[in-house]
């Protein structure tokens, strides 16, 4: 009895270690998703950021202060984008807008490989 209680606490002692993660470290392995399902989309076409909607929302709001804002930029940008729809005219408009999401970006992508170790998709 004493050993089945020992193999318990050593199990759940170890579960416990798994899941207690910081902060940077949970906002790493959503990175590394986010990296993952970011490959399909061209930083040169605002429709293709609809995909990546979801996620970066959930990265801005657990990324580090130093990206936080960034994540910010490109969250708004997708959600422009989201509301263009289709809008050919709106959609061009949004090209114009190409240059602060890349610079966010970049930024963003900078931060993940020196602090996460996770390499983004480049940015066409």
């Amino acid at each position: 009895m004493k050993r089945a209680l020992a193999i318990i606490a050593t199990v759940t002692a170890a579960a416990g270690a798994l899941t207690a993660c910081t902060d940077e470290q949970a906002y790493c392995v959503d990175l590394a998703k986010y990296a993952a399902k970011a490959v399909d989309v061209d930083p040169q076409k605002p429709v293709d950021y609809v995909k990546i909607l979801d996620e970066a929302k959930k990265l801005q709001e657990s990324a580090p202060k130093d990206v936080k804002d960034d994540w910010g930029v490109v969250v708004t940008f997708a959600e422009k984008a989201k509301a263009a729809g289709s809008d050919r005219v709106e959609l061009a408009k949004l090209s114009k807008e190409t240059g602060a999401v890349m610079t966010a970006y970049k930024n963003i992508s900078s931060q993940a490989k020196d602090s996460c170790k996770v390499d983004l998709p480049a940015l066409n």
